[in-house]
């Protein structure tokens, strides 16, 4: 009942988003680009020259003791600042392009070390401590290259079309095939021809609602012709919200993005760039999840995520109250919602991943301050679009 109320609230045929931005809304959005622009690393011992800080916590708890360079968070702060730049005023567009900039030459310090155009999560440049902290395989791994960082990246450097077109080409041999099946614990993937979440050969293939979500959006921004792999990656995507698995198994449905709240917001960044039918189809339902979501959380950067989720929709989700800018770093920057998962089980078979994953073995959880200020800042300017 509570649920049927929550939509009733601000789902109708005739509800537009809100047009005025409020004085508060102006202040604080040119405070968290600004904050975001401070936090990008200029000179440290540890984080490279133009780097977003981010950290890795082994419980779901936001600590900075263990440091981590990645590019991952870089590309997300790219692709949040770009959609919301045409929305901002002057002065914050500049900083933007500033940000953006000082962002860029450190990208290729994690490009494939042959050259090929896909991305690490960790660098490939130079050799690196793995920053799991697991015994049983030595400080040393080298992870293959994935598709969730290269998609991001290369949409972060604004690659010219042909580069674009060819590394789509290449995705394509990987995949799930006979010689490669995927190792899901949700059976109705096992004989859909989806990407992998890895470029390796050798490599387990991973299926992850959420990454695939971000390939779509990659396929979609760059006007790409589907493939067979595309697809089927829309149909894993379409089985995940039909089966419920986004809300019953998130953690086996993304495995890298493991909660409801993520994945829906996924899913909704996708619809927002075309309308795709069979998402389409599914919408009312998508809606209410995440309305469902909204009741039940009790965290604010959730509900700001849940809530950005709902207006790319094209509804106008219940208000939230906003920090206080002294309250950002304590609220926002060192929340515990943590917006990725190491997910080491992830890897493995389906017995041992249960296991692993049911006692919490091996899951680490990453946090980036700075990209927490871009979820917020995303929905400040959703709302005021």
């Amino acid at each position: 009942m509570r649920i049927k109320f929550c939509i009733l609230l601000f789902i109708s045929s005739n509800c537009t988003l809100i047009k005025s931005c409020a004085a508060q809304d102006s202040v604080l959005i040119h405070y968290l680009i600004k904050r975001i622009a401070a936090q990008q690393v200029y000179k440290d011992r540890f984080f490279l020259k133009g780097i977003f800080p981010s950290y890795i916590s082994d419980d779901e708890i936001f600590s900075s003791i263990k440091k981590d360079n990645n590019i991952f968070y870089n590309g997300l702060v790219s692709y949040t600042l770009n959609e919301i730049k045409p929305y901002v005023n002057k002065e914050d567009q500049l900083l933007i392009d500033s940000i953006l900039f000082n962002a860029k030459p450190l990208f290729h310090k994690f490009k494939n070390k042959n050259g090929r155009n896909t991305y690490n999560f960790w660098r490939t440049d130079s050799a690196y401590k793995y920053p799991y902290a697991l015994t049983f395989i030595g400080n040393k791994i080298r992870l293959p290259d994935d598709m969730d960082d290269t998609v991001l990246s290369l949409l972060a450097l604004d690659a010219d079309d042909s580069t674009g077109e060819k590394v789509h080409d290449l995705m394509q041999y990987y995949t799930n095939t006979d010689s490669n099946k995927v190792r899901s614990v949700l059976k109705e993937y096992d004989d859909l021809p989806a990407y992998s979440t890895w470029f390796g050969k050798k490599f387990p293939v991973v299926f992850d609602a959420s990454v695939l979500c971000n390939i779509l959006c990659f396929v979609q921004m760059y006007n790409l012709e589907w493939t067979k792999a595309d697809s089927a990656s829309l149909e894993v995507i379409v089985q995940t919200i039909k089966n419920n698995y986004h809300i019953s198994q998130p953690i086996y449905a993304s495995p890298y993005y493991p909660k409801t709240s993520l994945i829906l917001y996924h899913i909704a960044r996708l619809m927002s760039i075309k309308k795709i039918p069979q998402l389409e189809e599914l919408k009312t339902k998508l809606i209410t999840d995440a309305a469902n979501e909204l009741i039940h959380s009790d965290n604010i950067l959730e509900n700001f995520i849940l809530s950005s989720a709902i207006l790319k929709w094209g509804y106008v989700p219940p208000s939230i109250a906003l920090p206080q800018i002294n309250e950002i770093e304590k609220k926002i920057e060192k929340n515990d919602f943590s917006f990725f998962v190491g997910n080491v089980p992830s890897y493995f078979r389906d017995a041992f991943r249960k296991y692993a994953t049911s006692k919490d073995i091996w899951l680490f959880y990453h946090y980036c301050p700075a990209y927490n200020d871009a979820l917020l800042l995303e929905y400040l300017v959703l709302k005021n679009r």
